[in-house]
């Protein structure tokens, strides 16, 4: 009896403990699984229009089963915990940028860093007045009519001093050639003006000796028998003044924007366009006030699509030539598309 009844103890309690044990795993199985985060969706957006470190740059998740964000920057800064934050980093360089969402999924970009950029306004450039040619040995008159300009620093090519500075200055070149003429307005370098000059050989004058010679001729030995000896005194005729009058070059904005899509598709060259400047190679700015070459510009839109939304000239207010332009574009090749 006693073995039969230690024998039926026994048996239930082996089967009450595996089915204990049964539900307890089936309850930790349900637990993790409904528990388990999906982390296929977790990711980020990187938003700003330059990298550089003066922008302020945004941050986004993009996964709208976020609850828990955790933002690093990797610069040591605090660690901020919002889905969409905004940072600025004091320094350049390539920094890794992490989020860990939800406590377990963790996404990781780098961005670059650049130093601030240095802006050129085209409007702070001096205008430089001076003549196209000159010969060696003349006198030429250099003049800037700016007017936010309060000092000048004028320099000739022909040395490496500075050669005047008040606003306007003459200077006689010495050699023949090509000269670069360099002027620096209130001591800023960033907005320097350049124009070059060609200076041509000195002009040989005719030495040849002038011989007085005491020959009449007799037609005005009889003239002046029959003039009398005095006549009444007559104002001299006025004499006509002769120096030729500067013709003013006439172009606008939207003259220049359609040469320039003339010249894209190859319907002109770049000499109908340079005609309107006041020297072969001005210099052009883009949207953000990066400065380029007039070369560069042809090399950029030739055989392409352009897109031109504005177009604002810097001209020679005497003769009305293009010293500098500003341009808003986009180019387009294909199925793509930059801005110049």
């Amino acid at each position: 009896m006693k073995s039969k009844n230690l024998k039926t103890h026994f048996d239930r309690n082996v089967f009450l403990t595996f089915l204990v044990l049964f539900c307890i795993g089936l309850i930790l199985i349900s637990f993790k699984i409904n528990t388990k985060v999906d982390c296929s969706n977790a990711d980020f957006k990187v938003i700003s229009n330059s990298f550089t470190t003066e922008d302020l740059i945004e941050f986004k998740s993009t996964d709208g089963s976020g609850v828990e964000w955790q933002w690093s920057f990797g610069d040591n800064t605090e660690t901020k915990f919002q889905s969409n934050v905004a940072h600025q980093f004091n320094k350049p360089g390539t920094y890794k940028i992490s989020l860990k969402q939800n406590g377990q999924c963790e996404v990781e970009k780098e961005v670059v860093i650049t130093e601030k950029k240095i802006l050129i306004s085209p409007e702070l450039i001096p205008n430089i007045i001076l003549p196209r040619n000159v010969r060696v040995g003349d006198e030429v008159v250099f003049s800037n009519d700016s007017h936010f300009a309060n000092s000048w620093q004028w320099s000739f090519g022909e040395t490496l001093n500075i050669d005047g500075t008040n606003k306007e200055e003459k200077y006689t070149f010495k050699t023949p050639g090509e000269k670069t003429i360099l002027l620096i307005v209130n001591g800023d370098r960033r907005h320097e003006a350049k124009q070059r000059i060609t200076v041509l050989e000195k002009k040989e004058r005719d030495r040849r000796p002038i011989r007085a010679t005491t020959a009449y001729d007799p037609i005005e030995r009889v003239l002046d028998q029959s003039i009398p000896e005095s006549l009444p005194e007559q104002d001299p005729e006025p004499v006509a003044n002769t120096e030729p009058e500067v013709e003013k070059i006439v172009v606008s904005s939207d003259d220049i924007k359609q040469k320039l899509v003339g010249y894209a598709s190859r319907n002109i060259d770049d000499r109908a366009i340079r005609a309107y400047f006041c020297y072969s190679s001005i210099p052009v700015f883009n949207k953000s006030g990066e400065r380029h070459t007039i070369n560069q510009l042809f090399n950029e839109i030739r055989d392409k699509k352009i897109e031109i939304n504005n177009i604002k000239l810097v001209k020679n207010n005497k003769t009305g030539c293009v010293v500098s332009m500003t341009i808003d574009m986009k180019i387009k090749k294909g199925l793509f598309s930059k801005t110049f």
